[in-house]
């Protein structure tokens, strides 16, 4: 319990660093964009350490695995910014445009379409959805592994846009 304790903070580092450096104006030249990078970043981080959990327990740390639920959710919970924040800054919340824009953009589509197959995951990462979905919970939660594929696509596309 210590342990998730801990890592819940840990998690929180992102959010609240974001809000001081919008508060003291330190965002740099194209704020932003900082922080779509910012949200978008720490969102693949936690994504990855979500998926990671099993591997980890495998290797010694046993207690890690109460910790997974939890990085998935904060993993959604970043995505969520991020993907509000690209509406927000990059169509102003005009959804013609945006959607528009999933379909002229590849590192749209596949940044949308992870979003979006996250979804089920964050809405059944709970005991009564594992109860009620039964044998079915491990095959929506399967999901994560196209979902990873579609974020590293849509992380390098995005890359591969800017230089």
């Amino acid at each position: 319990m210590k342990l998730k304790v801990i890592l819940f903070f840990h998690c929180l580092v992102p959010i609240i660093e974001l809000i001081y450096l919008v508060q003291v104006q330190q965002l740099g030249a194209n704020p932003q964009e900082f922080i779509l990078r910012h949200l978008g970043i720490w969102s693949l981080v936690l994504l990855f350490v979500s998926y990671s959990t099993s591997l980890v327990s495998l290797y010694g740390v046993k207690s890690v695995m109460t910790c997974r639920r939890m990085f998935g959710l904060f993993s959604f919970f970043y995505i969520s910014c991020h993907f509000l924040a690209f509406i927000a800054f990059e169509h102003s919340f005009v959804m013609r445009d945006f959607v528009l824009d999933v379909f002229n953009r590849p590192f749209v589509f596949f940044g949308v379409s992870a979003f979006f197959l996250l979804i089920p995951l964050a809405i059944t990462s709970n005991k009564f959805s594992i109860i009620m979905l039964g044998k079915y919970w491990k095959k929506v939660h399967w999901l994560i592994n196209p979902i990873i594929a579609l974020s590293i696509i849509h992380y390098f596309l995005h890359r591969a846009g800017k230089n």
